[in-house]
């Protein structure tokens, strides 16, 4: 196995748990349970340490899919930005996250508050999930046939 191996598996775990963590919010909100607030908060922060090694092992990865033939810079440079994007916003949401947590039992009131920001950022940050995924994907799976630059944030100057 080698670092690209590791990126792949461990690639999936961000999105997916954002994913849990933002229904589990949602259900939350609808149930106003305190405790199903604590789980979603808290899987939001472990997605946020996740990405941290999938953010940090992409360099890794690029060094290695470069030497298969056909794969470029043209492919790879809209995946590390759209995942450079997801990274920060989902930094912010677990150190939001993070602050709800601590904060649960002293401030109910800016507890409840940190849930509806967190639900937003990651509502928000998802559009970059969904980008990093498809551009990833792209990549090496030919028979993806997304077409990402519908997606676009703001035009690229290429």
């Amino acid at each position: 196995m080698n670092i690209a191996y590791y990126h792949i598996i461990l690639c999936h775990v961000p999105l997916i748990g954002m994913a849990f963590a933002m229904l589990l919010n949602i259900w939350a909100l609808l149930k106003k349970s305190t405790d199903i607030k604590y789980a979603s908060l808290s899987l939001y922060v472990l997605s946020a340490i996740i990405s941290i090694p999938v953010y940090f092992t992409g360099d890794g990865a690029e060094q290695i899919v470069k030497t298969i033939p056909g794969i470029t810079e043209t492919l790879i440079e809209p995946h590390e930005k759209m995942a450079l994007y997801f990274f920060i916003g989902l930094a912010i949401i677990g150190v939001i996250s993070i602050i709800g947590l601590i904060i649960e039992k002293k401030y109910k009131i800016l507890f409840h508050k940190i849930i509806f920001v967190v639900i937003i950022l990651a509502f928000l940050s998802s559009f970059f999930a969904v980008k990093t995924a498809l551009s990833g994907g792209k990549i090496r799976h030919n028979e993806i046939e997304f077409k990402t630059d519908t997606l676009k944030l703001a035009p690229d100057n290429d």
